[in-house]
């Protein structure tokens, strides 16, 4: 772009309008095709066309050739700005910034222009990008929110936005403005505004944020329907996560909605070509991921029911599952500070919504209507996630379809039926683990050697609660049944801890966080269901009593050694000291009276 004193305005113009054109084509198309080896060539050819500009349209400053001022600021703020977007994406950080805040002082006088607000908010956008990129999250928000602040102050101005294509448009065309661009900057807005107070750790405010966003792209019908589904249902893991179950319920409701719009325009397509079955194959994979986040939504809302029912009897009935009990300092105003608004009014989720309740689950008859829920979701995703090619996903839904056994029988009152439940959960691990390799998937293996432990030692509960209620006397049959549960329970959290221990068979000398209570937990169900099983021999029960000794002695030499395990097990530690002294005396009082029987 040359400039020279006695250009029109007509032709600086036009002269713009030429230039522009071929560092939008540079930006949008040309760079998608760059070499490996010169990511960035278009961008810097880019670069290098709006540096002229900017020398060229500052000269048109100087003098006089009929050009309004607020057009050419608009004009050399639209340069300013992809400059400093191109430094930003090339890593140039420092020159971004002050290429950035050159524009937006050029521009801050006339921020309520038609022809200025798109850009300057687009500016604020970037800079809050940038001080994100920094790291500096605090710093991002005063640029976005003075980005929001800008938005609204225009809108009640209720002038019509001028895009660069209407600003730069020929003598004699009409001009329209575009409230579009407009809207999509002020999404952009809200979009970085929840990444950002993600960084602050407030997490309320970035769900509303995540969810205020989602639903402007509804609104405005600009939005790709599998990632926008897929962003709804990740955001109700945290409303469910907060017992906020109206919210997260109505956000999967909302995903499931919009991939059945999808998959119905897909089914459309007449011809059946490589990208038709490329898009059929995103559906089923984002549909199963769906899927998944339904089961979590499940487990969850039967874990906290079963947490409720544990420890609070008196006010279950008053039990808030939308959020209304959480605090939230409202004053941006994004949801009327009532997180109940967090809905999308546009779309129908009546379908989806009235198959699994909101509530928390108080009968058995709630449990099992959410576990058969859990269920078909479940199917759906394991028809996807299967384990001879996506291995680690079906083993997790096993796991998932596991637990949801467990939430169900905590309801269930019936001895034979909760032992029948366990039962179920011990036939689909032990499966699954036959069909796996353990060493390559060992961390997997170590999470199914401790359920199938703890599943087990409930069933074990379970018998021997109905025997002491009983006054029969115990068959042999239950007894060789008890003893089997012992063992199985006992096996399953042996092979836990041995594949955390060197070649030589020892544990580490710390163990790593993550591994300290349930390495501990499981010595100690070792310790108790080795007393647990039953044998009227003397030298069996010696041997009982020995193993049952050495695991609680084993929690005492960890605890002993490593002050963070002692810490983290501080009742658990205690008990097994009290526990490695009683079982030293009894084995001392079997041991004598083994000597002295005559039998043996």
């Amino acid at each position: 772009m040359i400039v020279t004193t006695d250009m029109s305005a007509k032709e600086v113009i036009n002269d713009f309008k030429e230039n522009y054109g071929r560092i939008r084509k540079l930006l949008d198309e040309d760079s998608k095709n760059d070499p490996e080896n010169e990511p960035y060539l278009s961008k810097y050819k880019a670069k290098d066309l709006l540096n002229n500009m900017r020398e060229a349209l500052s000269k048109v400053a100087n003098y006089d050739n009929g050009l309004d001022s607020v057009k050419l600021d608009a004009m050399l703020g639209i340069v300013l700005l992809n400059i400093g977007i191109i430094n930003m994406e090339t890593e140039e950080l420092s020159a971004s910034e002050q290429i950035l805040k050159e524009a937006e002082e050029l521009l801050a006088p006339n921020a309520m222009k038609p022809e200025i607000v798109i850009t300057i908010i687009n500016i604020q956008n970037n800079l809050g990008i940038l001080w994100s990129n920094r790291d500096e999250p605090e710093k991002a928000k005063s640029f976005l929110l003075k980005a929001k602040e800008l938005y609204e102050n225009f809108k009640c101005t209720l002038q019509m936005p001028l895009p660069i294509e209407q600003i730069i448009h020929n003598v004699g065309e009409a001009v329209t403005g575009d409230f579009m661009l407009l809207e999509k900057a002020h999404t952009l807005t809200l979009y970085y505004l929840a990444q950002v107070y993600g960084s602050l750790k407030e997490n309320l405010k970035s769900a509303i944020y995540c969810h205020v966003t989602l639903r402007r792209q509804l609104q405005y019908s600009d939005y790709e329907p599998i990632d926008w589904a897929l962003n709804s249902a990740t955001l109700s893991q945290y409303f469910a996560e907060h017992n906020g179950f109206f919210q997260s319920r109505h956000h999967l409701s909302a995903a499931s909605t919009v991939l059945d719009q999808y998959e119905t325009k897909l089914m459309e397509t007449e011809i059946e070509d490589e990208v038709f079955l490329a898009k059929k194959e995103t559906f089923n994979h984002r549909s199963a991921d769906v899927a998944r986040c339904w089961v979590k939504y499940c487990l969850l809302l039967m874990t906290a029911s079963k947490t409720r029912l544990m420890s609070d009897e008196e006010n279950i009935e008053d039990a808030s599952t939308d959020m209304s009990n959480m605090q939230l300092e409202d004053n941006e105003n994004i949801c009327g500070g009532d997180v109940k608004n967090l809905v999308f009014p546009d779309l129908d989720v009546s379908k989806y919504e009235a198959k699994i309740v909101d509530k928390f689950l108080l009968t058995y008859q709630d449990a099992r209507e959410v576990f058969l829920c859990c269920q078909g979701w479940l199917e759906k995703a394991k028809a996807y996630y299967k384990l001879d090619s996506l291995a680690c996903d079906h083993i997790e839904l096993v796991q998932d379809s596991s637990q949801s056994y467990s939430y169900l029988a905590f309801f269930e009152e019936d001895d034979e039926r909760r032992a029948k439940m366990h039962k179920r959960r011990i036939d689909m691990l032990e499966d699954l683990i036959k069909e796996v390799n353990p060493q390559y998937y060992l961390e997997y293996f170590r999470q199914l050697w401790y359920e199938l432990g703890e599943i087990y030692s409930d069933i074990l509960s379970i018998k021997l609660e109905k025997l002491n209620k009983s006054k029969e006397k115990p068959t042999p049959h239950l007894l060789k049944k008890i003893n089997l549960l012992c063992e199985k329970s006992i096996e399953n959290y042996t092979n836990f801890l041995d594949s955390l221990k060197d070649k030589n068979g020892q544990m580490p000398e710390k163990l790593e966080h993550d591994v300290i209570r349930p390495v501990i937990s499981a010595y100690a169900f070792i310790g108790r269901n080795s007393m647990k099983r039953i044998a009227l021999d003397k030298v069996i029960q010696q041997d009982h009593i020995r193993k049952s000794y050495l695991s609680y002695k084993s929690v005492v030499d960890i605890c002993a050694k490593d002050k963070d395990a002692a810490l983290m097990m501080k009742e658990e530690y205690t008990l097994c000291q009290e526990m490695v002294n009683i079982l030293e005396i009894k084995m001392k009082k079997l041991e004598r009276e083994i000597a002295t029987s005559p039998n043996q």
